[in-house]
């Protein structure tokens, strides 16, 4: 490694002396990438020659200089180099797509005619902040928020009054990161985290056990009807390292479109039986005044505290939180069952806001008994009547 490499890095973490600062790994240790015959005959690259990219990776910006036949093989190595986050975990964004679909790695950069400069991001995590994530749940539980719920009344017109100007300066400073950009004609499927897809606060080996029961199956079944996106009350950090050791930034049945974290949330106060309550909320105006394809006709927000959504009451679905992963994950089937609601009712319904997902086990129960049978493997009985309680 260069001296100028190890110097930039000393001076971005300045909190730390020279001697506690991780080197990224020495060139023997990245994947081998052959050299080409025109590498071979031609080593030295003239300045005009070079691809200029400015690559952002979380508060930092790194200037990676490319010759014209390296791909984003190279790219993601000399990253590797910058921020010691592996290959094989680093999502590119900001590249131009083919029918949706982001380059190949073995695509030589020339043939995306980048402009000068031309900015990405980079999203991934590296190996240490993993760890970190495995073997130290009191630091991510201390980063979830209180998870306190109630029921908030249906007043969402006057506390969208009372808080429009925060939520005009969120939707002026929300920045979306698009992982793969929103399909026409595709439904919004808004998922929380932390207690709706795994136990953030349970016991296991590694995060991925943490996750709910049919994770996967149920992004993939969903998936072809409803682009996917991931809002959760955790910072930036941890949200990362949670959906790289869940294994759901790079699946191949899904794919996310993007991923918002708390800084897109803000703090009203609701009244409830007398009591004021001061939460955070996930605005989905936020979200469809950036994509005005999408509206509460065709979105719908899964999580486990209603209080999140009280600004959209008629988007939202509440589902039963998933703790103590290791007991419960023989008896829970929330995802099996959503699943059927979810792709029923995005065959059946053209307008969600005529639905009460209050009532949506009773919904799948009353048009696929069958289904609803089999997605609870029998341990749950009809849901009750409304009117007869």
């Amino acid at each position: 490694m260069s001296g100028n490499n190890a110097q930039t890095l000393v001076e971005q973490a300045p909190n730390k002396s020279p001697s506690q600062v991780a080197l990224p790994a020495e060139p023997s240790q990245l994947p081998d990438t052959p050299l080409t015959d025109t590498q071979l005959a031609d080593p030295l690259q003239d300045d005009e020659q070079e691809i200029v990219l400015r690559v952002k990776w979380r508060s930092s910006t790194y200037i990676v200089e490319l010759s014209q036949q390296e791909t984003l093989v190279d790219l993601k190595n000399r990253l590797f180099e910058f921020t010691e986050v592996l290959p094989k975990r680093q999502k590119v964004l900001g590249l131009p797509t083919s029918s949706g679909r982001p380059p190949e790695d073995t695509l030589p950069i020339a043939n995306l005619n980048l402009k000068p400069d031309h900015k990405i991001i980079m999203i991934g995590t590296r190996e240490e902040d993993i760890d970190a994530l495995n073997n130290a749940y009191t630091a991510v539980q201390h980063d979830v928020l209180n998870d306190l719920d109630f029921d908030v009344p249906d007043d969402h017109h006057k506390l969208r009054i009372l808080y429009k100007n925060r939520l005009e300066r969120r939707i002026d400073s929300t920045e979306f990161r698009i992982i793969n950009p929103p399909r026409p004609g595709k439904r919004l499927l808004v998922l929380d985290l932390d207690y709706t897809l795994f136990d953030s606060k349970g016991i296991a080996a590694t995060v991925a056990d943490l996750g709910r029961p049919g994770l996967h199956a149920f992004l993939a079944s969903v998936y072809p009807s409803y682009d996917i996106v991931v809002w959760s009350q955790t910072s930036w950090r941890w949200l990362e390292a949670k959906l790289t050791s869940l294994s759901m930034l790079f699946a191949t049945d899904y794919k996310l479109s993007f991923v918002l974290d708390r800084t897109s949330m803000f703090r009203v106060r609701s009244r409830v039986a007398n009591l004021t309550h001061r939460h955070e909320v996930k605005a989905l105006e936020i979200i469809w005044r950036r994509f005005p394809a999408w509206n509460a006709s065709n979105t719908i927000h899964i999580d486990d505290l209603s209080k999140n959504f009280a600004l959209n009451p008629q988007s939202g679905l509440k589902i039963k939180p998933f703790r103590n992963a290791q007991t419960s994950r023989h008896s829970d089937r929330e995802l099996f069952m959503l699943d059927l609601y979810l792709n029923l009712i995005a065959e059946r319904e053209s307008d969600f806001t005529t639905l009460d997902h209050k009532q949506w086990k009773k919904y799948v129960w009353s048009r696929n008994p069958t289904g609803y049978i089999h997605a609870s493997r029998g341990n749950e009985g009809p849901p009750p009547d409304p009117s007869s309680s």
